[in-house]
């Protein structure tokens, strides 16, 4: 083992190449001059001056030249070596302890004996343990009381994973059976069989995110299309009168799901007599053309439910919310105001009040009217709701950003849980 080392700027020359040796490639490549040297490299007073002083280089109106193209640099290969505690030439060592890029041990275990005399220590270095020094050390007192530094962290959930388990666990206490559908969704059931006009606000470009260049989607119950059509057109056997047209080729398009309630849709269509008392829920993605900031994402998880059954009501319906809002989040305060939406009547907007950002809208709800539940084949009473679970969790979480339930903040992922 030698008995020297590299330096802090020996060091960072062995792994970032000597001044000169990188200026003397970098001048293989173009002609520049001094101003420009200075410009694109650190150290470049240092490497002119070394590759003058080994007539490498010529200095002419500002420019400089190679005067010759071949060059090697012993010194490169030496503070590898040194690093590596392998012996060197002593003429080049002697060149690098001219140039303090490398010191001899002795200098730096006398400059801390010296600083032993002094001071207490509180850990032990290993220049100390190689050469002896700790035996001369006097050590600080340590309190053994004192707990260590927390460095392991163990795996866990993330805390929004924690949250939407959380909904999952209750709502299948509850006796809801859990269902999942494509997100990318034809018109038809995202819309048209949700009783919503082919023209309306919802569907434009604004809203809705449209698959470019698609193929159509498959028409695979044809005598159901033709419900939903007569529906549309003139509201068929529900009462109503219609929109008074219906456009059959755009409901075959493609789109990113924007809403849960299209798998309402589909599972109402699949359901049986026999199949009803029926309790569905989904927590997905979904698909929205929103403005991102503090409440609204582009894409985000929504809590979508459906109860089937004789005898239901609205009184029912906010029983349910009341019941999965508060137990989800926590939230102290509740309530629920008259919406609109194209497929329920009565309709009922839920809201929860988060501590920093005050009242926050939670999701729309409703009773399906019947031009949505007679041509899916369904004769009785059918609660929906679709709620946001990004706004639930930021409640729960204290969060006052959607945006940070998808943080790579680390400290705050460990640190994080779901509050019980």
């Amino acid at each position: 083992m030698t008995n020297y080392r590299l330096t802090k700027e020996g060091e960072e020359y062995r792994k970032n190449g000597l001044p000169e040796k990188n200026l003397f490639e970098l001048l293989q490549k173009d002609q520049l001059s001094v101003n420009n040297i200075q410009k694109k490299m650190k150290h470049a007073d240092i490497a002119l001056l070394w590759l003058k002083k080994k007539k490498i280089i010529q200095e002419k109106n500002g420019e400089i030249f190679l005067v010759s193209k071949k060059m090697e640099f012993p010194e490169q290969d030496a503070l590898e070596k040194i690093s590596k505690g392998e012996t060197v030439n002593p003429d080049i060592l002697e060149v690098l302890f001219q140039r303090k890029l490398v010191q001899r041990i002795y200098e730096e275990v006398e400059k801390l004996s010296k600083q032993l005399e002094k001071k207490k220590v509180s850990e032990l270095t290993p220049i100390m343990l190689k050469t002896g020094l700790w035996k001369k050390a006097k050590l600080a007192p340590i309190n053994i009381n004192v707990a260590p530094q927390k460095i392991v962290s163990v795996g866990k959930s993330h805390p929004y994973r924690q949250v939407i388990d959380d909904i999952r666990k209750k709502l299948i206490g509850l006796g809801f059976v859990e269902a999942r559908g494509p997100l990318v969704e034809m018109n038809f059931w995202n819309f048209d069989a949700l009783f919503m006009p082919s023209d309306h606000p919802a569907r434009g470009i604004h809203d809705v995110l449209n698959v470019k260049n698609s193929q159509d989607g498959k028409v695979l119950d044809k005598q159901l299309w033709g419900r939903v059509e007569a529906t549309h057109e003139n509201g068929w056997i529900t009462g109503s009168r219609g929109w008074g047209s219906w456009d059959f080729s755009f409901a075959k398009k493609l789109l990113l799901r924007s809403q849960g309630t299209a798998l309402s849709a589909r599972t109402l269509s699949k359901l049986k007599k026999e199949d009803i008392p029926h309790k569905m829920f989904m927590i997905d993605r979904v698909f929205r053309s929103d403005v991102i900031d503090a409440k609204h994402l582009a894409e985000f998880d929504q809590c979508e439910g459906i109860v089937v059954g004789e005898g239901l009501n609205l009184k029912n319906l906010l029983g349910y919310l009341k019941e999965i809002v508060i137990a989800v989040t926590g939230a102290e305060k509740v309530r629920f105001k008259p919406s609109y939406f194209p497929f329920t009547e009565p309709s009922v907007e839920g809201l929860a009040y988060h501590p920093e950002l005050g009242w926050v809208e939670i999701g729309g709800s409703g009773i399906f009217r019947p031009e949505v539940t007679l041509p899916l084949g369904i004769e009785v009473p059918v609660l929906a709701w679709g709620l946001g679970i990004g706004r639930l969790a930021m409640i729960k979480l204290g969060v006052n950003d959607i945006r940070y339930l998808y943080s790579d903040n680390l400290k705050w992922l460990r640190e994080k849980s779901l509050v019980k």
